[in-house]
């Protein structure tokens, strides 16, 4: 009887052996496109070459921030030309007040335009990261902004080296960042790799872009002064003390732009609020912002007393209302130059 039993589940095991490996199943949805349910062996790349997306697109649409991690059984979000199709027009100009779980892929699909539209419209660099309560300008129609690049404008390439960013990059070439991100596709400015070959235009050679201008307004950061000032044309409008990054976790200098204003941000990495944020830079895969004294965990605001010192990780912090006036004159694009 023990030898029948043995015989038994030794079989049952050798079935289960031959099973054939978890089938990728994919179902259509209502609004949202198709879902596709990860089978064994597969992976993103091979996925959206199934699907005909990018790789990008499927991560935006799922809040995927590492490509190389996904799992048989996951249900993936699969965006497709389809998913747009019957979406209400919208009035151009019109807003959008970012929720609690929502991604750009989400909203793109209900106002019936597209990520790279909606991240082109508000400087968005990393259309992989918004914020609940940010508000977003919805474009008219599903048109991708253009940067009017043509082959004749790149005057070079670039091949990436271990440790260079592509703001180093820009300032290299004297392109802005976010023109080189926009001519080679890049989701992420903060995410290029060693190897990696980058489209330098002629500088100067491009159309205007769907980039804000900032309207004349421009920031100046002065690194050796701990001071920030504002200026309209040769205006000067604001001159505020300021705190930047300590040592080991210093700022950068350079010309950047607004990237994104949010509220009141949060800093998950240190569990702190920063309110009246204004993102201007990458480093890695934080984005370096101005705003006010940042508000801890147990209510206090860190860093109180200390203005004029290098303190921070890496922002550009200011006093409560010096932040709010500033954020409320500034606009996404507004020039920003950081200097020593």
């Amino acid at each position: 009887m023990r030898r029948l039993l043995l015989l038994a589940l030794m079989g049952a095991l050798l079935a289960a052996t031959l099973l054939p490996p978890v089938p990728a199943r994919a179902a259509e949805l209502d609004q949202s496109g198709v879902t596709h349910v990860v089978g064994w062996g597969e992976t993103l790349f091979s996925i959206a070459r199934r699907y005909g997306v990018s790789v990008d697109g499927i991560c935006v649409a799922n809040g995927i921030t590492d490509p190389t991690r996904i799992y048989a059984g996951q249900r993936l979000t699969i965006p497709t030309s389809n998913s747009v199709t019957g979406a209400s027009p919208v009035p151009a100009g019109a807003t959008h007040v970012v929720q609690a779980g929502e991604n750009l892929f989400r909203i793109a699909l209900r106002y019936g335009t597209t990520v790279q539209a909606l991240a082109a419209l508000n400087s968005i660099y990393n259309p992989g990261h918004v914020v609940a309560g940010q508000r977003l300008v919805i474009p008219g129609s599903a048109t991708t902004p253009s940067l009017a690049y043509q082959p004749q404008h790149a005057s070079t390439t670039h091949t990436v080296r271990r440790g260079e960013t592509l703001s180093v990059i820009a300032q290299r070439y004297g392109v802005a960042l976010w023109t080189l991100a926009q001519i080679n596709n890049i989701a992420n400015p903060a995410l290029i790799l060693p190897g990696q070959v980058i489209i330098v235009p002629k500088s100067g050679s491009l159309a205007p872009t769907a980039a804000p201008t900032g309207g004349g307004k421009r920031i100046l950061i002065d690194l050796s002064e701990q001071h920030l000032y504002a200026y309209q044309g040769n205006a000067l409008v604001y001159s505020f003390v300021a705190s930047t990054g300590k040592p080991g976790a210093g700022t950068s200098a350079g010309t950047f732009r607004v990237l994104d204003k949010i509220p009141n941000a949060y800093a998950s990495t240190w569990g702190l609020q920063m309110p009246h944020w204004l993102g201007i830079y990458w480093a890695g895969g934080l984005e370096n912002g101005i705003h006010a004294l940042p508000i801890s965990a147990n209510g206090q605001r860190l860093w109180a007393g200390y203005l004029g010192t290098p303190v921070s990780f890496g922002c550009i912090i200011l006093g409560v209302e010096q932040a709010r006036l500033l954020y409320q004159w500034a606009e996404v694009g507004t020039p920003v130059v950081i200097q020593h």
